[in-house]
């Protein structure tokens, strides 16, 4: 149990707090709205072979793996005068707002082929532009306070930037394939959403820029606090991060814990919207487009009304016994989707809007356990580079947000791919629409119950594992300052 109080002059000034969560704005959308979109837009909408935009999602993570650590080092390595963060970070959202655009809008007329192939060589220029704000943005909220529980209080700031994110995103297609229909005047949601491709699309992506630009905005307010002190250590080498990263036992099991959470929370995020459409709305894709969009809200707002909690929990009973009690929450949630996903259900309907309350009950469980995590590892993440300063003698956020970025990256990207392969295994044919076999929807099922269940298991099981405690961080901030001195 933690309950040590913090010292004024560890405390973040609201500004810059707000400041910092307001660009997990652009790093949610920038990271997440192509997982999001691309199944939706590209396999039911224009009716590409979901495999195929399960292997388009993959590659650019390839990519990935040569410029999130070379950033990192770039980043690690900057001394301009405006920072060794706050350059890139305005630099690279504001070039990722414009390109947003055109991940979309696919030209008239591409067969297939040609669509997966466009969507490939727009995401790497995309994520190229993502990883120059990410990855130093990222290194940035790692550097704001030395306090152990101030961290998770800026990190709640994050967090709820990131649910207004993930609110919004859960209506973007929804909002533009209607938007689509309505521009043509077509009885056919399917063909208004290929509009979407072109006007629908690019109005909505119009909304997005603009929030993506929103990612500057801590590059003008937000203060560094390692610019004066890094300008005297050593060169961070890419090689050398690398080891240091991989044999550092709390970052591995932080890694471990983002691998399996991420895994099995991508997969259902992706596969769940095929249950609310052809399983519960028997191949109504307007219908359930618009209860997956209320199933994101869901998880939005109980997430807001978590952060405090969870913020309470991580200051009394420490960051891992916080994440103890939301995994095991979310081992509750993962086998009741079981019956959660089924239809059948009492829908309340209010003029136009239509609530089915047993599906809330997915959010109520599941979403405290995303929040905490966006949370807790973030701020564990700030406690580790503390300890690698201790071992190594620098600085070096930049490459181990990058490592771990590139590492969740990886794992998004695996899990959409395996959100395609796991809907081939299972027999899904978007053709047949809600006429699906029966042991089609049986296979999604058990995928979307059992795949959160044990991820969340297995990510208990490692957390017992990992070391620091506010004790030990206390230790090596005091061990830290009295060999180089309080950084303000």
């Amino acid at each position: 149990m933690t309950t040590e109080k913090t010292a004024l002059h560890d405390r973040v000034p609201f500004r810059e707090k707000a400041a910092l969560g307001i660009g997990s704005l652009s790093s949610f959308f920038g990271f997440c709205s192509i997982g999001l979109l691309a199944l939706p837009v590209y396999n039911i909408l224009l009716g590409v072979d979901a495999k195929l935009v399960g292997i388009a999602i993959m590659i650019p993570r390839i990519w990935d793996a040569v410029t999130d650590p070379f950033m990192g080092r770039i980043s690690d390595n900057c001394h301009s005068r405006f920072g060794r963060r706050r350059p890139f970070v305005v630099t690279g959202a504001l070039i990722m707002g414009t390109l947003f655009t055109f991940v979309w809008t696919v030209p008239a007329g591409f067969s297939d082929l040609q669509k997966i192939i466009y969507f490939t060589v727009m995401q790497l220029i995309f994520f190229t532009a993502y990883t120059v704000f990410a990855v130093p943005y990222n290194a940035l909220t790692y550097e704001m306070t030395p306090d152990y529980n101030e961290r998770t209080r800026v990190m709640a700031y994050v967090a709820f930037f990131h649910k207004v994110g993930d609110i919004m995103g859960g209506w973007l297609l929804p909002l533009a394939t209607v938007l689509g229909a309505t521009m043509i005047g077509a009885a056919a949601v399917v063909d208004g959403a290929r509009i979407l491709t072109m006007p629908g699309v690019l109005g909505m992506a119009v909304l997005v820029s603009l929030l993506l630009m929103g990612g500057a905005i801590p590059g003008f307010i937000v203060k560094e606090r390692f610019r004066k002190q890094t300008t005297r250590q050593e060169k961070v080498k890419i090689i050398d991060g690398f080891k240091s990263a991989f044999s550092n036992r709390p970052f591995m099991i932080l890694v471990s814990v983002i691998i399996l959470n991420t895994l099995a929370g991508v997969l259902a995020s992706n596969i769940d919207q095929y249950l609310l459409i052809y399983f519960m709305n028997d191949g109504n894709v307007a219908a359930g487009l618009v209860q997956k969009a209320i199933l994101s809200s869901g998880y939005g707002i109980v997430g807001f009304i978590a952060i405090p909690g969870i913020t309470w929990l991580a200051t009394r009973f420490g960051k891992k016994g916080s994440l103890f009690f939301v995994y095991t929450l979310m081992v509750c949630g993962s086998i009741a989707k079981w019956w959660i996903f089924l239809p059948g259900h009492t829908i309340y309907h209010f003029g136009k809007f239509a609530l089915d309350p047993i599906l809330m009950l997915d959010p109520l469980l599941c979403a405290p356990m995303w929040v905490a995590v966006k949370i807790m590892l973030s701020s564990m993440m700030a406690d580790i580079c503390d300890e690698d300063e201790f071992t190594h003698g620098q600085r070096r956020e930049g490459m181990f947000g990058a490592v771990f970025s590139w590492t969740e990256k990886m794992v998004v990207s695996i899990a959409a791919s395996s959100a395609g392969f796991a809907l081939a295994f299972a027999g899904f044919n978007p053709h047949l629409g809600g006429a699906q076999a029966a042991e089609t929807f049986l296979k999604i099922r058990i995928f979307l119950a059992g795949a959160p269940a044990l991820a969340a298991v297995f990510a208990i099981v490692a957390l017992i594992f990992y070391p620091i405690t506010a004790k030990r961080a206390a230790a090596t901030r005091h061990a830290l300052e009295q060999r180089r001195g309080t950084v303000e």
